[in-house]
């Protein structure tokens, strides 16, 4: 038998405060700079180490129009932990990162928290992760072009 009406909006609110009172939230802004294009999308993806870098699963992701200027931001609310954030000028707007044929070399900008710089593939989680504590937070990911 199900719980009645009332009975169910009372375990609803009392689910609500519990899962809200577990993890404290932060706002992460990223702010992009570098953006050398008005054209396309910049698009801003969160990740965790379970899914860093997996293009189908992120933790948070927005798409802003690119605009040259000072920056280009996106904010997300996260809750407390460790996160690392890709960036990518999608220049001609097909979702995804485009290459060259020859020595398969990014074709389109792209960025990394941290400041990291990849060498020979993407970089490792570890070297772009920061931690979202309490309180709010802002990076910086300057575009590689």
């Amino acid at each position: 038998m199900l719980p009645g009406p009332r009975l169910r909006a009372r375990l609803f609110a009392a689910a609500a405060i519990f899962l809200c009172g577990a993890s404290a939230a932060a706002t992460l802004t990223v702010h992009v700079g570098n953006v050398t294009k008005p054209k396309g999308n910049i698009r801003i993806a969160v990740y965790d180490s379970e899914t860093w870098l997996d293009t189908e699963r992120w933790i948070a992701a927005k798409r802003v129009p690119a605009e040259t200027g000072p920056d280009v931001a996106a904010t997300f609310e996260l809750p407390s932990g460790t996160y690392a954030v890709a960036v990518l000028h999608d220049v001609n707007g097909n979702e995804k990162m485009d290459y060259g044929r020859l020595l398969r070399l990014p074709k389109e900008p792209y960025g990394f928290s941290n400041g990291v710089v990849p060498r020979f593939g993407p970089p490792a989680f570890e070297d772009s992760a920061f931690v979202v504590a309490d309180e709010d937070l802002s990076i910086a990911i300057d575009l590689r072009n």
